[in-house]
């Protein structure tokens, strides 16, 4: 039986036993046939076989960004990038949003992404002047990196009817001028008004901002998803299916339910592990403290939630953003497993980027997979650096001591909020070097292979997808990412220098550099 195509020329990282080193890797549909070497080959090279030369590149399977927002990303892909080159001070800002404007239909919201203080001249969000001296005439907001504030120019201050009376909300406030009390136009938090003003993009939009996202996920070698959103409703994941039969979202997708559609999906019957290898339902996100607004909810309220949710025959994925609600999560697991007949399957903490040593006991006890992002490591470094004391830096994203307590680690990215870069995260976790060079935590640097496993494997395992995909082995779908290395290094040098050279998905090549 002659197979369609074979990798050749490559090296290969394959978290598998079947084959260490394999010379060529044989595709049959869209799954991998044969690994070995060209004597083994037999007659499985036919007349239409092609052939895929790999020029030296090392081959692993696809990555896998376990913790992400697909819409949201794609969404951004129509905003205006303040994170670009070229705008590195307010003015420059102010050009690219003339340009947008002209860009753009009477009355259409301006909207940007990604304004990062730190590689603005000024180190400071622009206010609403600033931004009615380029556009006065459309509303505009701009969303600062890490969607926890934004701006607004006073067109879309009108539109969100922020005035100076308009009081601050327990969930957003409205930051004013020092000396008039005007609103300065940013914004702090979750405001409603702001949620309600703004329109959604239009699906024709969203529609071509998810091919753009799917071609930016795949230059980065990502060929699975897991879309991690709190508000996921049924609604989404019809949605969803849409967007995937007609071709719009290319990767594969495991998509989180949110808690308050629980209902949504149990009535009918569908949990975890609904669906096909394409799109499937993942986890139930247990996410109260952004659902309710509340930092701290009430700890009978989220062992009741993650109750219900694993009765409905959900995994469980917690987000864990600070200290306390990982103790809270730990208590409500442990919840769970005293009152529930049957045990919770490979539960999950989102994100946990600060555990104190004295917990980790406790969380490798759990049984909890902690899904983390070395972008955010990367990106938040100085500021730990900044403001933690010498013993609490030892608790910023643990990654070795979670692995020397027999804790279950997978990475991603939490894109939008980060780059979808997985080498970047990778080189992160290896070397402790956060933004700006310094480094944080050296001793809880992992090694090139744990953390190329937690960015394939560890992501298949905590979807329990482990038997498709995440390793090379025959049987395996044929998801890989072949990355173009430097000549003449050592594999964790090459790798340090890597970028992505061809992605493929189900044995059809998506990308190519």
């Amino acid at each position: 039986m002659a197979v369609d195509l074979i990798l050749c020329n490559l090296k290969a990282i394959t978290f598998s036993q079947e084959c260490a080193g394999p010379e060529l890797i044989a595709i049959k549909g869209n799954k991998i046939l044969f690994m070995g070497s060209k004597d083994a080959l037999g007659d499985l090279k036919g007349p239409d076989t092609r052939m895929l030369d790999c020029q030296g590149g090392i081959v692993l399977p696809g990555f896998n960004d376990a913790h992400c927002h697909p819409i949201a990303f794609a969404i951004t892909q129509r905003y205006l990038d303040c994170s670009s080159p070229q705008i590195r001070c307010i003015s420059d800002l102010q050009a690219a949003l003339r340009i947008k404007a002209g860009e753009v239909a009477d009355e259409r919201w301006i909207r940007g992404a990604n304004y990062d203080i730190s590689i603005i001249a000024e180190q400071r969000l622009p206010d609403r002047w600033e931004l009615d001296q380029a556009v006065p005439h459309l509303p505009v907001v701009l969303v600062e990196r890490s969607g926890q504030h934004c701006v607004l120019n006073s067109r879309a201050l009108e539109h969100c009817d922020i005035s100076n009376n308009t009081p601050d909300s327990d969930a957003g406030r409205i930051l004013r001028d020092p000396i008039t009390g005007l609103p300065n136009g940013v914004v702090s938090g979750n405001s409603e008004l702001v949620a309600r003003a703004i329109p959604p993009l239009g699906d024709d939009e969203v529609e071509i901002g998810l091919r753009d996202a799917s071609q930016e996920y795949l230059s980065h070698g990502i060929t699975s998803l897991q879309d991690t959103s709190w508000s996921n409703a049924y609604p989404h994941w019809q949605r969803m299916q849409i967007f995937k039969q007609r071709g719009f979202l290319t990767p594969r997708l495991a998509m989180h339910a949110g808690l308050d559609a629980l209902e949504q999906f149990a009535l009918r019957g569908l949990k975890t592990g609904h669906g096909d290898d394409h799109l499937r339902l993942g986890a139930m996100k247990i996410a109260l403290d952004e659902s309710t607004g509340s930092s701290h909810p009430p700890q009978d309220d989220l062992n009741q939630s993650a109750l219900r949710a694993h009765l409905a025959g959900f995994q469980l994925a917690f987000h864990v953003p600070d200290v306390h609600l990982l103790q809270m999560s730990l208590q409500a697991l442990e919840f769970v497993r005293c009152i529930a007949p049957d045990e919770c399957h490979r539960p999950r903490f989102e994100h946990c980027p600060v555990c104190p040593t004295s917990l980790l006991p406790e969380l490798a006890q759990s049984g909890a997979i902690v899904v983390s992002q070395p972008n955010l490591l990367y990106q938040t470094g100085p500021e730990y650096l900044r403001e933690l004391a010498a013993e609490q830096l030892k608790w910023i994203f643990p990654y070795r001591s979670c692995i020397e307590n027999g804790i279950r680690l997978a990475f991603s990215s939490d894109s939008p909020l980060t780059p979808c870069d997985p080498l970047q995260a990778i080189r992160t976790a290896i070397t402790r070097r956060v933004k700006g060079g310094a480094r944080l935590g050296e001793d809880e640097a992992i090694s090139l292979l744990q953390a190329l496993e937690m960015y394939t494997s560890a992501g298949a395992y905590c979807s329990s997808e482990e038997t498709l995909k995440g390793s090379l082995a025959v049987g395996q779908l044929a998801d890989l990412v072949i990355l173009e290395c430097g000549a003449d290094k050592g594999l964790a040098d090459e790798l340090l220098d890597a970028r992505v050279l061809m992605t493929l998905l189900d044995g059809k090549l998506v990308w190519n550099r």
